[in-house]
Parts: structure tokens; C-alpha cells; sequence
């Protein structure tokens, strides 16, 4: 059986720095695709067109007032939990990857026409095309924070606290398919946050705890040891929250 070829595709952000800068030694990656985050503003009218002007109005109020705050309430322990967890947030090597517009641009079908790769480990891109997923013979899995299908979309460790349901705290390790977090769960990895963190260092937690997670699942699933599991449930989509949907449960 011939050596698994594995790429990483990912968002050229802070956490796909992290899981990448820690697995890049304890998994056989050979290459890195790379795409550039969506602009805000083009991130704002796709928002806009879909959920309406008053609620993303609330979300860059949020944004801007108070994840500020949150911020610099939790910066120690944000601090903590990066020298906890080993988080590197080392630049990635350009030497190692290919950087691209976006994973459903060309450039992008292009490099992984020509990698081959068996396994695509996803973290932090846009939603994948149809022609993206089906242009290599390979298993998409992806690293999603939160417990789908029940938390899908984002934030999904704040949404679970929310609504008081602080059971479904975690990651799920999944199969990529052409829906929003909804293909074939792989692993679920479950969590507890500490009295001192908030809305920024949920995902701190999730990101960590998945990290540590994938090396064995993904060994697994190279050795044909791995099962798939297909909630029937749909669950829900979630996205940022509106200042007014903080502020009715601000202790999350």
C-alpha cells in the first residue's frame, strides 16, 4: 500500500497558523494550499443579502464594542491557554505552500489536480465548491468548532453556551461535503470552559483540543481503522452574535 499523500487547505489566519505549525511534525503533510481570507466588506454584503442590514448592524456593533472588551478581560487567560497548549503562530512556510485567492478559485483546482492528494485536511477556508471537491480522488475532512449538526457555521462553543447547553461544548472532526458543517462525523472532542473564558477564548479551547485529537484520528482513518456517523438531525446555523442576543445572555 503506497504512503498516504496528505495537503493541508486552509485560511491564512491566526488558528490555521496553529493547527498547522502543530501537526505539520506529527503528520506526513506534504504540501500546503493556502487562500486568503474574505475581505469584511465583502463578507458584510454577503451578510447583508442573506440575513438583512438590522442584524448585521448588530453584529458590527458586536464587533466593534464589545469583543474589544472581551478581549482585554480575558487577555490572561488568553495567554494561559496559548503556553498551555503549545499554540505557534508562525508565518507559514512559503517555501512549503501554495497561496491562492480563494480554494475555489482555479489556482487552487489547479495545485491540487497536480499534488494528487489522498487525504485534503480542511481548516478555516469558505465553503468548498462542488468542482474543488471533486477534482482529486481524496477524503475532504475538516476540524469544525463546535458540535455539528447541532452547532454548525460559527461560533459554535459560544452557541452552545447560550443556550444552556453546555454538554455539547466542543469540535467535531469531519468529513467535507458540499453543505455547511454537514458531512459525516468522524470525531466529536468535548470540552469544558473555565469560569475565566469568554466569547474570544472559546475557540482557543476547541481549536487546541482538536488539534490534539486529529493526529490519531487521521492515522485511523489512513489505516481504514475509522467509523463515519450520520446524525439525522439538521441542527442549526449560527453566525456571529448581534450585540442585542449578547446582551440578553451577557454572562457568556
Amino acid at each position: 500500500m503506497h504512503a498516504k499523500k496528505i495537503v493541508f487547505l486552509a485560511s491564512n489566519t491566526q488558528s490555521s497558523r496553529w493547527v498547522y505549525n502543530a501537526l505539520k511534525f506529527v503528520l506526513p503533510i506534504n504540501h500546503a494550499i493556502i487562500e486568503q481570507p474574505v475581505s469584511k466588506i465583502q463578507l458584510f454584503k454577503r451578510r447583508i443579502k442573506k440575513i438583512g442590514t438590522l442584524t448585521v448592524f448588530g453584529q458590527v456593533l458586536f464587533t466593534l464594542m464589545i469583543v474589544p472588551w472581551l478581549n482585554w478581560k480575558a487577555k490572561n487567560r488568553r495567554a494561559e491557554l496559548l503556553a498551555k497548549y503549545s499554540l505557534n503562530d508562525s508565518p507559514f512556510d512559503k517555501k512549503l505552500c501554495s497561496f491562492v485567492p480563494s480554494v475555489n478559485s482555479d489556482e487552487c483546482f489547479k495545485f491540487l489536480q497536480k499534488l494528487q492528494p489522498d487525504i485534503v485536511l480542511v481548516n478555516g477556508t469558505r465553503i468548498i465548491s462542488k468542482k474543488i471537491l471533486q477534482s482529486v480522488n481524496a477524503s475532504f475532512i475538516n476540524m469544525h468548532v463546535g458540535i455539528t449538526p447541532w452547532y454548525r457555521g460559527a461560533h459554535g462553543g459560544y452557541w452552545a453556551l447560550y443556550n444552556n447547553d453546555v454538554e455539547n461544548f466542543g469540535t467535531t472532526i469531519h468529513l467535507v461535503d458540499e453543505g455547511v458543517d454537514t458531512g459525516g462525523i468522524l470525531k466529536y472532542i468535548f470540552a469544558t470552559p473555565g469560569k475565566a473564558d469568554n466569547f474570544t477564548t472559546y475557540p482557543v479551547i476547541q481549536i487546541a483540543e482538536g488539534i490534539k485529537a486529529l493526529p490519531e484520528l487521521i492515522n485511523d482513518f489512513i489505516n481504514n481503522n475509522y467509523t463515519v456517523s450520520k446524525p439525522k438531525e439538521k441542527g442549526n446555523l449560527y453566525q456571529q452574535p448581534a450585540i442585542w442576543q449578547y446582551f440578553k445572555n451577557s454572562t457568556r
